[in-house]
């Protein structure tokens, strides 16, 4: 069975009731570390809950920079699960009206319980005009009965969306529908021994059970990488159309080195990698929830304290992951309300601490450009504590560091979103 890593240490030589207790010892440190998740009848395998507040952050690279994608769970209830979307990527189409400029997307999905149990149709895509619900497809993850099938049988009946566009219905009896743009095939597990996914989670990276899964859609090859997890089997990863995009060819590779200088923001939109690749990726980085699970009778209550308190109590730091910027800008988009919210809450239990606000980011851009920027950050931070919560200004300092303290590789979506972070850090 998929443990966390912290688990990982436990001795086998050792006698079964020592083990027992030990296991047990992890568990605890786990709850403690990570607040929100759940663990099974077993003590191991950890779970994220699907609850209203839980985001999942998805990015996408691109040759100025990534762009992330926001779903949060608004709400859940017997019938169905409602998730916002919220997305901002350059747009790279040479033909589109806003080619060139960073396109903002709006919108949300309504997913029925039935299906997240049963459903074997994937709707992968997030497109603008898409009716709210689309019957018997999943949104951000697969359904129970398709990882069941992969992890008892080895195989799933599965298919993916290959519509562009949201203004078909999701209806059946009319066509065009968006049903006629599912293409149909079949998954197959991956067999691995105790396979596992890195992500940030709540602020800290864990290394998540999963299920790895092969299959051909519209004669393309596909990969997918699933939370093993039936009550929650999230996507946390996806290559469709595996490398199915030619490289550039030399005529517009001689193009866009002649637009580096000429046309730079045009070069930025057109030219990105010269290799080829996969037509569509998706590659989860960050998740966050502020989900309230009842204790097991044998644990004590939760404690009134939040996470982000104990960190800045205990160590007079804390690394923050969902205070979410606009691309290249200094505006917090409006997802980081609940975290804000929370550190205010803090602060003001607190009145006599005075917090350093520090900003950080990735590499990409240059290091002046980075610096500028994570100074601007983080005095946003600090005017939304003011301005929206009240925090005295005198309580809080700023400082930019760009892109010189990386907690992570460069090379990597999952490196570069740890590196873009907010710091705080008690005086």
């Amino acid at each position: 069975m998929a443990t966390f890593h912290l688990l990982a240490g436990l001795d086998d030589r050792c006698p079964r009731s020592y083990r027992r207790n030990r296991a047990a010892a992890s568990v605890a440190v786990i709850a403690g570390l990570f607040p929100g998740f759940a663990v099974n009848a077993a003590g191991r395998t950890p779970t994220i809950p699907l609850c209203p507040g839980l985001q999942i952050v998805t990015a996408i690279s691109q040759a100025n920079g990534d762009y992330e994608s926001i779903k949060t769970v608004e709400s859940v209830n017997d019938t169905s699960v409602l998730i916002k979307y919220s997305s901002e990527q350059l747009v790279t189409d040479f033909l589109a009206a806003d080619f060139g400029k960073v396109r903002k997307i709006k919108l949300t999905r309504s997913v029925n319980r039935a299906d997240l149990r049963a459903a074997t149709l994937y709707q992968q895509r997030f497109l603008t005009d898409m009716p709210t619900s689309v019957p018997e497809t999943t949104a951000i993850g697969t359904s129970a009965a398709v990882l069941r099938a992969l992890k008892s049988q080895g195989r799933s009946e599965f298919a993916i969306s290959s519509a562009y566009s949201g203004e078909f219905p999701a209806d059946r009896a009319q066509s065009p529908n968006l049903y006629d743009f599912m293409s149909p095939g079949e998954l197959t597990r991956i067999s691995e021994k105790s396979p596992t996914l890195s992500v940030l989670i709540n602020d800290q990276l864990v290394a998540v059970p999963v299920v790895r899964a092969t299959g051909e859609f519209a004669a393309e090859a596909a990969e997918f990488v699933f939370l093993d997890d039936e009550s929650n089997p999230l996507t946390l990863k996806f290559r469709v159309g595996i490398d199915a995009e030619p490289p550039m060819n030399k005529e517009m590779i001689e193009l866009c080195e002649t637009m580096q200088s000429a046309a730079p923001e045009m070069s930025k939109a057109l030219c990105g990698r010269t290799s080829g690749g996969d037509r569509e990726t998706l590659t989860v980085v960050k998740i966050s929830h502020r989900c309230v699970i009842a204790a097991a009778p044998s644990q004590a209550p939760p404690s009134e304290s939040s996470q982000l308190e104990v960190e800045l109590t205990q160590t007079g730091q804390a690394t923050i992951y969902d205070i979410h910027f606009s691309f290249n800008s200094d505006l917090i988009r409006p997802e980081s309300a609940s975290r804000l919210a929370e550190i205010a809450a803090v602060l003001r239990k607190h009145p006599d601490w005075v917090i350093a606000v520090n900003g950080h980011t990735d590499a990409v851009g240059g290091a002046s450009y980075n610096l500028e920027l994570s100074k601007r950050r983080a005095a946003a931070v600090k005017t939304a504590l003011v301005k929206q919560h009240g925090i005295p200004a005198s309580h809080l300092v700023t400082e930019g560091l760009g892109a010189s303290q990386p907690r992570d590789t460069n090379e990597t979506l999952l490196g570069r979103a740890r590196n873009r972070r907010v710091e705080l850090i008690r005086q």
